[in-house]
């Protein structure tokens, strides 16, 4: 994406703040809006309200989300909850199920301890 003819990533990532920006993409072209992406809850609003757009947008939101969901807790119980979560905001997204099917393979095997670093790393 371009703004003001800049190369502008529509994503940016925080992983030592456990956290992403994205650009509110329902408000362009009148307004730059940039939005935190903190929880769970936070990233499968932002893909099911069209905040993010775009196949391989949503599916990068939907991975970040995952990750930020393990990093309160990342049991196998929560992985799933997470994959479901994010899953549910658009059935037919295909990036998105590919990212998170991804994810998942990434994680399930790895202990806890290690599944936050390896899905930011991811």
């Amino acid at each position: 994406m371009k703004i003001d003819g800049i190369p502008t990533r529509t994503l940016r990532a925080h992983p030592d703040q456990r956290a992403i920006d994205i650009i509110d993409q329902t408000r362009l072209p009148h307004a730059l809006h940039w939005v935190r992406v903190a929880t769970l809850d936070e990233a499968a609003h932002a893909i099911r309200a069209m905040q993010v757009r775009g196949a391989p947008l949503i599916g990068a939101t939907a991975a970040y989300g995952l990750a930020i969901a393990l990093d309160f807790e990342a049991s196998d119980t929560r992985l799933s909850e997470a994959v479901a979560v994010l899953g549910a905001t658009r059935p037919t997204a295909v990036n998105l199920h590919w990212a998170l099917a991804r994810m998942r393979r990434r994680l399930i095997e790895l202990p806890e301890a290690e599944r936050v670093a390896a899905a930011y790393a991811e």
